[in-house]
């Protein structure tokens, strides 16, 4: 699915990720409980809509050429408009460029099919966490 029209992917400040890994993934926290550990080394990449960050993920380097996708989300209201797909196109071809070796993340099992598509596989055994089964997903593709 093309992303639509008017939607550009930019590099966006930690602190822009904040609300929208809020309001998707932890609504149960506070603002400030929402930044991760080494958010600031990471690389943030989001897709604005009138200045507010409606789909965002970060990338960390793990060292040895290996970046961990992480803290992926779309704004409810946005998904299923090649949003998501464009974003993680474009982090892929970010650590292309850098030299990488891979790609690990953490996904949802609700997700396999969407990360699959983009050439992921699953790696190891599920497991649970707060209610949510999740995965380890490689990319070596290149």
């Amino acid at each position: 699915m093309a992303m639509a029209p008017g939607y550009a992917v930019q590099e966006i400040e930690p602190g822009q990720c904040l609300q929208l890994r809020r309001d998707v993934l932890w609504p149960q926290l506070e603002l400030a409980q929402c930044r991760l550990q080494g958010d600031e080394q990471a690389r943030h990449f989001g897709i604005c809509v009138e200045g507010v960050v409606v789909s965002c993920l970060s990338l960390f380097e793990m060292g040895d050429g290996i970046y961990q996708l992480r803290k992926f989300a779309t704004h409810a209201g946005f998904r299923n408009q090649g949003l998501g797909s464009a974003l993680l196109a474009h982090a892929i071809a970010h650590v292309q460029a850098a030299g990488a070796r891979g790609m690990v993340l953490n996904a949802r099992l609700s997700a396999l099919p969407f990360y699959r598509r983009h050439g992921f596989v699953r790696h190891g055994r599920a497991w649970r966490k707060s209610g949510v089964d999740f995965v380890e997903m490689r990319l070596q593709a290149w």
